[in-house]
């Protein structure tokens, strides 16, 4: 029985650009990008890359490659399209981002360059833009979501919302029964607690684990708090919290799911524990 070849979803900043075209073969657009959101043991962010767009892609984007490197340049001097039809590699001046679905295992060329086979080109966005996660599949998906440059809003109000937002993902992408199992979700790093306080009022239990909890000025009392706390931090792969013989290692040990919305040092943790735990996690 043969199975589906696994895929990524990961993002890229657009560096520059070079159009293969011929009456004889079928257009290739190269793009020269880095890495902004990537695939755990795949590609990190930061990492450059060659994505390879050909003209069989499947997209909604664009009717073609040609299309799409329209709508990566800014510049449409005479020069520049020249140069763009001629083979030459051509900057990219705008802020954009691209997001690509590619087979997870990614080779490499003579030079050492990460070449991404592009499947399916699901968009173009802006810098301001947020791209969420796209693929459930925690082997070789973990969509890290960076969305800083946002703007025009507030950045008490915004923070506020990505958790919201964040909370209400995790709920239509895994679904309030997985959630539910044994002790709930843990939100690892989530300071005041939005993440746990939004999971609570759609009535999924969880737990925040961190070790400067800001949750409490919400609230009269401690006991009035609609989820646990644990005001630990999360460090390596978490056995100083699980080897533990208490109602930490209890909660911890038997989660559903751990996420984190920046957790910044957290971050490897949370995806070590989740392994050893065979649970799934959700870093954005």
């Amino acid at each position: 029985m043969s199975h589906p070849t696994p895929t990524i979803t990961v993002s890229f900043q657009p560096t520059k650009i070079k159009l293969f075209s011929s009456s004889r073969k079928k257009s290739l657009l190269v793009i020269e990008g880095e890495c902004i959101n990537g695939a755990i043991n795949r590609v990190r962010p930061g990492n450059k890359a060659l994505i390879h767009v050909r003209q069989s892609t499947s997209t909604t984007v664009a009717s073609d490659v040609t299309e799409l490197s329209n709508l990566l340049l800014v510049d449409e001097e005479q020069s520049i399209v020249q140069s763009l039809k001629k083979g030459r590699w051509v900057d990219i001046k705008s802020p954009k981002q691209i997001v690509v679905k590619s087979f997870a295992h990614i080779e490499r060329n003579r030079r050492g360059d990460r070449l991404i086979e592009c499947i399916e080109l699901l968009a173009v966005l802006n810098e301001e833009e947020i791209c969420l996660p796209t693929n459930l599949d925690s082997e070789y998906n973990e969509f890290i979501v960076d969305d800083d440059n946002t703007i025009n809003l507030n950045p008490i109000q915004l923070k506020s919302e990505r958790h919201q937002i964040f909370a209400h993902w995790l709920v239509e992408t895994y679904g309030k029964e997985l959630l539910s199992i044994g002790t709930g979700v843990i939100d690892v790093a989530g300071g005041n607690g939005t993440i746990s306080k939004t999971l609570a009022e759609l009535g999924i239990q969880s737990t925040l684990l961190d070790p400067n909890p800001r949750c409490y000025s919400d609230f009269q009392k401690e006991d009035d708090l609609p989820f646990q706390v644990i005001p630990h931090p999360l460090n390596g792969d978490g056995s100083d919290l699980t080897s533990r013989d208490d109602d930490v290692s209890h909660t911890i040990k038997n989660c559903s799911l751990i996420c984190g919305l920046h957790p910044d040092q957290a971050t490897e943790p949370i995806v070590t524990l989740a392994l050893i735990l065979d649970v799934p996690f959700a870093i954005a």
